[in-house]
């Protein structure tokens, strides 16, 4: 994008910055025009977040600009004092944060955090408190006025981001800047968020910026594109154009490892390093690869797990009964050797609970679980202990799953020392599982913080290995991953499964890649399961409404 006949609100000109010796923002240039969207797209590490600290003034103290400008409505940002610049950011220059649950204070209620943004103005509290319920009414919360005093724990993951957005824009910003908006949430309240945030730039008129991975969001809210890659801008212009004709080589692989705009089913996703990498397969195919003439690996049946309501004071002083709820609702799945079997549903869908009553981590009221032909319900605390070790979970926060004071090498001793039978030589057992993962042995000396994401998710699949599982339980396997990195996790799966006929149960909310990894879906909605089946059945002939309603919302780049 250039500024010539473009009336902009932000322009970035010949930026850099560098931590250290080290170039994470290379000569950036771009411009975010009056009352449009402009997506930021780029994957770990490309300078993404560096560059959006510089904009905002929030660089840490070891990064510094070295060259370049930064204007803002006619300012340049550097020449900012840090007390004019708390006159412009959260008022003029408003930010979504990406993790909405840390950004906000768990002592507070909903109610302070937006009373407290507010402290410019000199208007009364109770002026500051209608404000916010408007706000909060703009982002369609339901039941506005009750959520000013609930504590941000009290809140679902799409509620806490509409609370979020709500306070981005009640001081009416000129440039909003929303960072992963829609990371790791379910289809349909994606498409809700997307339209809420589209809506909300019109009504206020501001400018916007989008930070994402996701290049379905890009297509369906943004009117230009900017994408990034080792600190440097790779192409910018307009989403059509930029999508449909790329002009950078790293942009044409980029949109080839997007499974959204994959049309057949392929067991082999393209990645940056193998863009043409495809394994096309078809019903016939999945059909024969279930091995439906042998018993399941892992069968639940008629699976009910129920919670207690939250405690009222309300209740309480009526003497009323706190009631239950139905987390999970009369669920039965079957998995078999060599299968994977997806299972998707919105937030509180019980996909969670579900899975920690196969592991016996909530208590299951009614039903069974059997794992190789033995009751998960009726063992004992030591043959309990033996089908965990049988059971690996790869966890949604990988980095989070890794002891922080411990390196990969040390990661992967402690599983293995607690086999039954301890490999001869630790050494070369934890080689060989970074290997299979597909990294180095010098990874063995690294700690979490030292890893990528991509990198965190294949330390977690070379632990799982480690335990010589007869199940694998992925959980959000691709969650916050870039488009260049997803493939490369599922392929290692895929290529893991092949090798040692693992049964793989995914939980995720990502239809794209369910389309090309499972063999078999099940869709849940309100604790039961709805619909299953074969998944080019399931996608191709939905049954259930809801079902319906997840497809329809999900996005394509």
């Amino acid at each position: 994008m250039t500024s010539d006949n473009i009336a902009s609100v932000l322009e970035v000109r010949g930026l850099n910055v560098n931590y250290g010796i080290s170039n994470a923002v290379k000569d950036v240039d771009f411009i975010v025009p009056k009352q449009r969207i402009v997506g930021l797209v780029g994957e770990s590490g490309s300078g993404k977040s560096t560059l959006i600290s510089a904009i905002i003034g929030l660089l840490p103290e070891v990064a510094s600009i070295t060259s370049g400008t930064i204007n803002f409505a006619d300012k340049d940002l550097r020449d900012l004092s840090e007390e004019d610049f708390k006159q412009i950011r959260g008022s003029r220059i408003s930010v979504v944060p990406q993790d909405s649950l840390s950004a906000l204070n768990p002592v507070l209620t909903i109610g302070q955090h937006m009373i407290d943004i507010q402290y410019r103005d000199k208007i009364t509290e109770l002026e500051k408190r209608n404000r916010a319920l408007e706000a909060l009414q703009a982002v369609h919360m339901p039941d506005p006025a009750s959520r000013l005093d609930m504590y941000p724990h009290e809140l679902s993951g799409g509620q806490k981001q509409r609370i979020s957005i709500a306070m981005a824009i009640m001081m009416r910003p000129q440039l909003l800047i929303a960072d992963e908006p829609t990371t790791a949430l379910d289809a349909t309240l994606e498409v809700e968020i997307i339209a809420l945030l589209k809506e909300l730039q019109s009504a206020i008129g501001c400018s916007m910026i989008v930070v994402t991975h996701h290049l379905g969001v890009v297509s369906d809210l943004c009117s230009d594109v900017v994408v990034m890659f080792k600190g440097e801008v790779q192409e910018s212009g307009a989403v059509e154009e930029v999508f449909n004709r790329p002009k950078s080589d790293y942009m044409t692989k980029l949109l080839s490892c997007d499974p959204a705009r994959l049309d057949e089913k392929c067991r082999r996703l393209p990645t940056m390093s193998q863009p043409d990498l495809k394994v096309i397969e078809g019903d016939e195919q999945t059909k024969e690869r279930i091995c439906s003439d042998e018993p399941p690996i892992l069968k639940i049946t008629n699976a009910e797990v129920n919670f207690q309501k939250p405690f009222s004071l309300a209740k309480l002083i009526n003497r009323q009964s706190r009631g239950i709820i139905k987390a999970v609702d009369n669920a039965s799945i079957q998995l078999y050797r060599g299968e994977t079997l997806a299972i998707v549903g919105e937030s509180g869908s019980g996909k969670t609970t579900l899975i920690r009553s196969i592991l016996r981590l909530v208590k299951m009221q009614s039903g069974t679980v059997d794992f190789c032909g033995h009751s998960m319900l009726a063992a004992d605390k030591k043959n309990l202990r033996k089908f965990r070790s049988e059971i690996a979970l790869i966890s949604q926060d990988s980095i989070g799953s890794l002891s922080p004071r411990m390196n990969v090498y040390a990661i992967l001793r402690e599983v293995l020392q607690r086999r039954s039978k301890p490999p001869q030589s630790i050494d070369h057992e934890v080689e060989r599982l970074l290997q299979l993962v597909g990294l180095d042995s010098n990874f063995s000396t690294r700690y979490p913080h030292e890893l990528s994401g991509g990198q965190a998710r294949r330390i977690c699949v070379a632990r799982a290995l480690a335990q010589e599982p007869k199940l694998l339980i992925a959980d959000e396997p691709t969650a916050g991953l870039d488009v260049s990195i997803q493939g490369e996790v599922l392929n290692l799966l895929a290529e893991l499964q092949e090798n040692f006929q693992l049964p793989i149960l995914v939980i995720t909310h990502n239809l794209n890649i369910v389309r090309h990894i499972s063999d078999r879906v099940a869709i849940m909605y309100m604790g039961k399961i709805v619909e299953q089946g074969i998944t080019d059945s399931i996608f191709s002939d939905p049954q259930h409404s809801y079902t319906k309603r997840l497809l329809a919302a999900n996005l394509h780049a």
